[in-house]
This record gives structure tokens, C-alpha cells and sequence, in this order.
């Protein structure tokens, strides 16, 4: 009879490996529940947090961004209250609920002095509004009233001829106006009756104003092409002729005349410059 093998101790081994192996998986099944626990509640967490920010950010949206404050800037010719009044932008609005583009074409509307507009919120209470304006650098007469224009023949006011004599602004003196009222008034552009002269008058003044000596004009006479005249710091005239070759000769009325200032500071006269070719001065009187 053959013996039965031995297998207890086999049995033995298998069944003690069997329970480490099962402790070792409950082991791990603990720790990967643990480990989602975790990342779950980190999850709810993080979600918490978000969601308590954005009930925080649109609380401060929707109540703390409101108009109190609304400023205006770079004006110097037209009045704040003016411009406040034209813009009617509500206290305690909601900031975003302002219509800036409207803002800026009622402002733009204000006064012709207003050449541009831009309107920006500034966080969390302030309307800004910056305007630039147009300088008064002429001063026209037409029909025995005056007016004040911009560099480009702008009508920006009508004032009295008192006003006019005393105004820092040159008088300007220009060809034959079209006054038809369709074309003529505050707010719009000087055209003249002779269309070729819209186009002369706007390269002298282009070119003056690109000069040293715009600063200094007292007056500028462009009634006839041929006989452009100005006075300067109401002490010197200039003759310049016609257009041609206008930004060099006025170059060298300004060196002529700072010469004149510098040696001879009392007298004025009257400075030739027809062509490049040279200046010449005639005194006309002391001061």
C-alpha cells in the first residue's frame, strides 16, 4: 500500500498566504476609499470656495460698482457743469449700465470748442470723462460781427468787437466768405465764395502753423494770393508775396527778425521777403 502524501503543511502555507493576501487587498480597498474621501472632499472644497467667490464678486458687481463720482478732464474753454449737464450720466447707477458711446456724442454735441470725446469707467465708482478741445486761433470778420475760428477756419463763437480788438487770437483776414446760411454759422467750417480759394487758404495756414513764428502772429492777411502780409508780435510785418516757397521764407523772416531783436530791440519796420533769395528791412518806427 502506498502512503498518502503529505499536504497539511501545504494546506497550511496556502491558507495563511490567502489571509495576508485578503488583509493586504481590504488594506488597499481602505486606502483608495480613503484616498477618494480625500480628492472628494478637496473637490467640495475647491467647489465651496468658487462658489463662495463668485456670490462675493457678483455681490460687489451688482452693489458696489455705482457712479459717485464722475470727473472731467482737460477742459479748459467749456464749463464742467456744461459738459455734466450734456453727459446726464445718474448717481448710483450701475457702472456698467452707462451707455459710454452715447455719453460721448451728447458731450461731442456740447459746444464746437469740443474736438473729440472719450468716456471710461475707472473701478469701482468714477465716470471719467477727457475732452480736447479746439484752440481759438483766428479771429475773422464777416458782415461787421467777429467770430473766433480754429486752425483748421472752425466758427467756434461769435463775440463783440470790444472783445475782438483785446483777444490774444490774430486777426485773420481771408478772401470773400460764402455767408449762405446753409453754410455759414458757429459750428461749421469757413468755405469760401471762389472754391479754389478753400484750398490755398487752408495750405498758407497749414504751412504758418508749422512755423516758429505762428506763436507770434498778431495779424495774417490772405485776401489776395499774391500779397500774403502778417504781423509779428505787432512789431514787424512781414511781405511774403505769394505761396511759393512760403515755409522758407518765412525761416528767414525768423532769423532776420531775432537778429532785429537782439541788436536793435527798440525799433519796428517792415520786413521784404518776395523771394529766398534774401530779406530786407525797413524801420518804420521806434517803440
Amino acid at each position: 500500500m502506498q502512503a498518502m502524501p503529505h499536504v497539511c503543511g501545504n494546506f497550511k502555507n496556502n491558507h495563511i498566504c490567502s489571509m495576508i493576501s485578503g488583509r493586504k487587498d481590504i488594506m488597499k480597498q481602505k486606502i483608495i476609499q480613503s484616498t477618494a474621501g480625500k480628492i472628494a472632499r478637496r473637490k467640495y472644497f475647491i467647489i465651496f470656495i468658487m462658489t463662495a467667490s463668485a456670490i462675493l464678486i457678483s455681490f460687489c458687481f451688482f452693489r458696489l460698482c455705482r457712479v459717485n463720482l464722475i470727473t472731467v478732464r482737460n477742459n479748459a474753454t467749456v464749463d464742467t457743469k456744461q459738459i455734466l449737464e450734456s453727459a446726464d450720466i445718474k448717481l448710483n447707477k450701475h457702472l456698467f449700465s452707462v451707455n459710454l458711446q452715447k455719453i460721448e456724442e451728447a458731450v461731442l454735441n456740447t459746444s464746437p470748442y469740443i474736438k473729440s470725446v472719450q468716456v471710461k469707467r475707472n473701478l469701482p465708482e468714477e465716470i471719467v470723462i477727457e475732452v480736447e478741445e479746439y484752440e481759438a486761433d483766428f479771429c475773422i470778420s464777416v458782415l461787421n460781427r467777429y467770430y473766433l475760428v480754429s486752425d483748421t477756419l472752425l466758427m467756434l463763437e461769435e463775440i463783440p468787437e470790444a472783445e475782438a480788438l483785446r483777444h490774444p487770437a490774430a486777426f485773420l483776414e481771408l478772401p470773400e466768405i460764402n455767408t449762405d446760411e446753409k453754410k455759414f454759422g458757429i459750428g461749421k467750417q469757413v468755405v469760401f465764395t471762389e472754391k479754389e480759394n478753400n484750398t490755398f487758404v487752408s495750405q498758407i495756414l497749414t504751412t504758418i502753423s508749422q512755423s516758429n513764428l505762428a506763436n507770434s502772429l498778431t495779424s495774417l492777411s490772405l485776401a489776395e494770393e499774391a500779397n500774403i502780409t502778417a504781423v509779428v508780435n505787432n512789431r514787424y510785418t512781414l511781405r511774403l508775396g505769394n505761396k511759393k516757397e512760403l515755409a522758407k521764407k518765412l525761416a528767414m523772416c525768423e532769423e532776420s527778425i531775432a537778429y532785429l531783436q537782439e541788436n536793435m530791440p527798440s525799433v519796428t519796420g517792415t520786413l521784404f521777403a518776395w523771394t529766398t533769395k534774401q530779406v530786407t528791412y525797413e524801420i518804420t518806427g521806434t517803440n
